[in-house]
């Protein structure tokens, strides 16, 4: 049997309410990712019912702000936390907010690619 694969493009305001709806329709969260891009980041929330996968792709700006799914699936606060550290996605109201301190690092944001100064 093969899976069938889904992928839906979404604005940041409307992920809670998709991802609300997933819940309702008995949907587990499989992952929640992050990727750099020029001007912010690409994430990707996938769920699944049975082999039946959804994921949502969302383009944030870097200084955009993106709402906590951790109130609808708790597990997603260890997700957003990553995102938040390693990268330096706002995510706001995450459930289990580890300030970031999940990682022992010494960097900060360590995958968020250098700000380049002007003529470089």
């Amino acid at each position: 049997m093969r899976e069938k694969y889904v992928l839906v493009d979404l604005t940041p305001d409307l992920v809670p309410l998709k991802v609300l709806k997933a819940k309702q329709a008995g949907a587990r969260l499989v992952q929640m990712c992050c990727a750099n891009t020029e001007d912010g980041y690409d994430l990707l929330y996938s769920f699944a019912d049975g082999y039946h996968f959804v994921n949502y792709k969302i383009h944030l700006l870097k200084d955009e702000e993106i709402v906590s799914i951790s109130n609808i699936y708790p597990s997603a606060s260890l997700y957003e936390n990553e995102m938040s550290e390693l990268f330096g996605v706002n995510v706001s109201y995450i459930g289990l907010d580890y300030r970031n301190e999940l990682y022992n690092i010494d960097t900060v944001t360590p995958f968020r690619p250098e700000e380049k100064e002007d003529g470089e």
